[in-house]
């Protein structure tokens, strides 16, 4: 067998892997839509973290409605003028959205309009009858979550008859009490009267799993449950390199070719880097991969190997220092896992960099999942 040629960081184009792992992410296309004032901004500030339409470029697409996208950002947003409430403009403004998204359904699946938010202003106290007309049409074809916001300010009475008034309109399910005061954000108990963890988890359920990657790549917000929704659904990033790495596996690999694992391994770092949004330079990145990871994945091969492959993988040949499908896949779910964790806790505490959080906790991290992992268990 031709003897494989050490991996070297040195030669791995980076940017070429970040550019082919933006091209293969499918983006969900979100219409933002209600009247003026109603506070549409803010969401879009709060759920991503940003200001997506100061980082994108705009484009208008019908005389009221301007989209939002980027190579750099793994959703495109729609962003509607809103309308105000009682002027002449009203019904113009829902035949233009209603009409726009009618029209976009018709196009191939990447073009259509995936999620729609509506926001509604809570303090207004009531529901327009075209907010009720506008949802229902645009619900008839397409997803759509209704947020009710600045319930700061408004009492608990005045919130449930906003929502009976929303009744028979769209599922209650899909009605959503939101707000970015501070009082609210900061005090746990108050807290629980907020939906954005709800609506995260909601409109990540209405797309199709191909789309939901580019939705969560967005999420930036510091909540912990939508956080933590993020760390879960990276699972299935984390399995398609553990299909790879299995695949690559599934003729064992003496000890020596082990090296071609490792680009597999890196790919998917790198991958799971873009997805948490990680903020660092593509120098920055290669020198965290080559110092903590690449090496962190040479010591457990060979500790794997020789002290205790039997132990986690049984049925591995150990005497034979050979590398099967199933050492493989166990140890690229483990690096995929730690890194992930990783990454959640840099998301949920910035006082700490990425860098330090691997330096200290990612080996750790990688012991406790290669021994919890479920392909390391004996299956009979």
């Amino acid at each position: 067998m031709e003897k494989k040629a050490p991996f070297n960081l040195d030669t791995y184009d980076l940017k070429e892997e970040l550019g082919r792992l933006r091209g293969e992410v499918k983006k969900p296309n979100i219409l933002i839509a209600g009247a003026t004032g109603s506070g549409k901004s803010s969401v879009v500030n709060h759920v991503f973290g940003r200001d997506l339409t100061k980082v994108a470029a705009g484009e208008p697409v019908t005389r009221g409605i301007h989209q939002f996208m980027s190579d750099d950002i793994a959703i495109v947003l729609y962003d509607s003028e809103g309308y105000e409430i009682g002027s002449e403009r009203q019904q113009a403004y829902a035949d233009e959205v209603i009409g726009f998204v009618e029209r976009a359904q018709t196009k191939p699946a990447a073009e259509q309009m995936h999620l729609v938010w509506y926001a509604i202003n809570a303090s207004m106290k009531r529901v327009t009858p075209l907010d009720r007309t506008l949802i229902k049409q645009l619900n008839d074809v397409t997803s759509v979550a209704v947020l009710l916001t600045q319930i700061d300010q408004v009492d608990m009475d005045e919130l449930t008859a906003l929502r009976n008034e929303l009744a028979g309109v769209v599922p209650e399910d899909a009605i959503f009490q939101v707000s970015v005061a501070g009082e609210l954000l900061n005090d746990a108990e108050l807290r629980d009267h907020l939906d954005w963890e709800r609506l995260v988890t909601w409109s990540v359920d209405q797309l199709d799993q191909s789309l939901q990657e580019g939705l969560l790549m967005e999420i930036h917000a510091e909540s912990e449950a939508m956080l933590k929704l993020k760390r879960k659904k990276a699972n299935r990033i984390i399995s398609g390199y553990v299909a790879s790495a299995g695949t690559a596996a599934a003729v064992p690999l003496p000890f020596a070719d082990a090296i071609a694992l490792t680009p597999i391994q890196v790919t998917m770092s790198v991958h799971l880097f873009r997805y948490w949004g990680v903020k660092a330079s593509d120098d920055m990145l290669k020198t965290l991969i080559g110092s903590t990871i690449i090496p962190q994945i040479g010591r457990t091969l060979s500790k794997t190997l020789l002290l205790n492959v039997m132990k986690f993988f049984p049925g591995a040949n150990a005497a034979a220092s050979v590398i099967n499908a199933t050492v493989a896949s166990g140890i690229t779910w483990a690096i995929g896992l730690a890194i992930n964790e990783v990454a959640y806790r840099n998301a949920m505490d910035s006082s700490k960099t990425i860098e330090q959080l691997l330096n200290s906790d990612f080996s750790s991290l990688f012991d406790q999942f290669i021994k919890e992992n479920p392909m390391s268990k004996d299956k009979s």
